[in-house]
């Protein structure tokens, strides 16, 4: 579980970071560019397939911990065969009016961009279907393996391909970078069709119904599509809203590129160390509750959580205080004023580190009770909120609004989250004191990096001396704080090592 922990983690890191090297090849418009195309995509593969993984993987490991697996692989052929109806749909819909969406968010000649993406939301919809019948059944090595294909494949068509055609303009440099995108589907979807006929149990099915594939789906389809909605709304409203501020419609896109293509690169980065533990914990809290297991799922589930909280709080802290060293080193394509634009929303959504995280934790192990529906509750009234505060805040203080809108709607989703798996699970022991001794850790270690943030000229520099030395201080205050018990340490990599600083 540990080697698979790090390929995941490492697939997903490529994925986070891909956005720094075509932001700097296509620059701050083209980026947005990009951005502004990928939101639709991103909400077409949410109302068709990505929900599929998590459903399919939920309800094989349920059912398979009952001992029904013909009942287990029939669902999983309805959920696959429901997911491809639906995809072919939305993509042939794209394919065919994308000029007139492009149109619509103010991108002339986008149609382009939209003829290259539609093909990847089929071949998600088999590739989702396919992880989720893998991670239902505990195996989450072709889980792993496809997503170190897709980041792989992407990384180096879509910036090989930016590069070719950069020339063209912001559009055609952000559709052949989307072609990254397509051409990595397709190779992650053909290489786990090749494994699951390799790995194919010779049992019936007894078939699901249509109805109740779609029944079972509705909250996690709900749920999904609820950030990538506030996605597009933001594709459709900000570059307005920032002209209302006095912006361009080319600095506006420009600036949507700064926040959503380069700022959140840096953000993401370490959520997606996060993410790859909610992905994981699905299918164990699922069993748990198969099993009726209330002990293991509280423990597990709390376990997850203080990780999350334990890799989140420094790295949002870190984010902060290395801002400008940060966005000099990364994005040197960047003008002053872009610059400085950057490190101001960069500060910002540091924060929402922290809450993102959370969220992504929350929202899983909610899912994984069946209790979707209250996780895409907590999501849609954020969503609303943050629209609202999106209009009232970015016409009188610019981008800052994105960033405040954004911070103070994952910090609504978190805290409903977090109140509503407390009512149905009870608070953590001993929650209070993990949240104060992460967060004095977290003191301690910005007090280590200040020194050489504001002394070392260089940006390279900086970063590097900072980086070890916080983490090697973070690390040991929170071992001698004894924010894992000795059981919880000796569940994780370096134990032996761990345990004994810890004592």
């Amino acid at each position: 579980m540990g080697l698979l922990t790090v390929v995941t983690v490492i697939a997903k890191v490529i994925g986070a970071l891909y956005r720094i090297p075509l932001t700097n090849i296509i620059g701050a418009e083209g980026v947005g560019v990009y951005q502004l195309v990928f939101s639709i995509y991103a909400l077409a593969i949410a109302v068709t397939s990505a929900f599929h993984t998590t459903l399919i993987s939920r309800q094989v490991a349920g059912l398979r911990a009952l001992g029904e697996r013909e009942k287990a692989k029939g669902y999983f052929v309805t959920a696959l065969a429901e997911s491809a109806f639906s995809a072919l749909l939305v993509a042939g819909i794209l394919f065919l009016f994308g000029e007139s969406i492009a149109a619509a968010q103010g991108v002339t000649g986008g149609g382009v961009a939209y003829k290259v993406i539609a093909p990847a939301v089929l071949f998600v919809a088999f590739l989702s279907c396919l992880k989720g019948w893998f991670n239902g059944n505990m195996d989450l090595v072709p889980t792993a393996a496809s997503l170190v294909i897709e980041q792989t494949v992407k990384l180096g068509v879509g910036i090989t391909f930016a590069v070719l055609f950069r020339s063209r303009g912001a559009v055609y440099a952000a559709a052949a970078a989307l072609f990254g995108v397509t051409l990595s589907e397709a190779v992650a979807v053909l290489v786990l069709a090749i494994m699951y006929l390799g790995k194919r149990e010779n049992v019936g099915l007894s078939r699901a119904s249509f109805r109740s594939v779609i029944r079972d789906g509705a909250p996690l389809r709900f749920g999904g599509v609820i950030l990538p909605l506030a996605a597009f709304a933001d594709s459709m409203l900000v570059v307005r809203l920032l002209t209302r501020y006095g912006m361009s419609a080319q600095e506006g896109v420009a600036t949507y590129g700064i926040f959503s293509g380069a700022v959140n690169s840096i953000v993401n980065f370490p959520v997606v160390l996060v993410l790859s533990v909610a992905v994981a914990i699905i299918p164990v809290i699922a069993r748990s509750k198969a099993m009726r297991d209330i002990s293991s799922l509280k423990e597990k589930s709390g376990l997850t959580v203080k990780l999350a909280l334990v890799v989140s709080l420094p790295c949002a802290l870190a984010i902060a205080v290395l801002a400008p060293q940060a966005v000099r080193f990364l994005y040197p394509v960047f003008t002053a004023e872009q610059s400085a634009l950057a490190m101001t929303l960069l500060r910002i959504g540091a924060v929402s580190v922290v809450f993102l995280s959370l969220t992504q934790i929350y929202a899983s192990l909610l899912q994984s009770i069946d209790r979707a529906a209250v996780a895409a509750e907590a999501l849609a009234i954020s969503a609303l909120v943050r629209v609202i505060l999106l209009v009232v805040t970015v016409p009188r203080i610019g981008a800052v609004g994105i960033a405040v809108s954004t911070l103070a709607s994952y910090f609504l989703t978190t805290l409903l989250d977090a109140l509503k798996w407390a009512q149905y699970t009870g608070w953590a022991k001993n929650a209070l004191k993990t949240l104060a001794s992460v967060g004095l850790s977290g003191g301690i270690m910005v007090l280590t990096i200040l020194a050489p943030a504001m002394l070392l000229r260089s940006s390279v520099l900086s970063l590097a001396v900072s980086a070890a030395v916080g983490a090697v201080t973070y690390l040991f205050i929170i071992l001698r704080l004894h924010v894992f018990s000795p059981r919880e340490l000796s569940a994780m990599p370096f134990s032996s090592i761990t345990t004994r600083i810890g004592r």
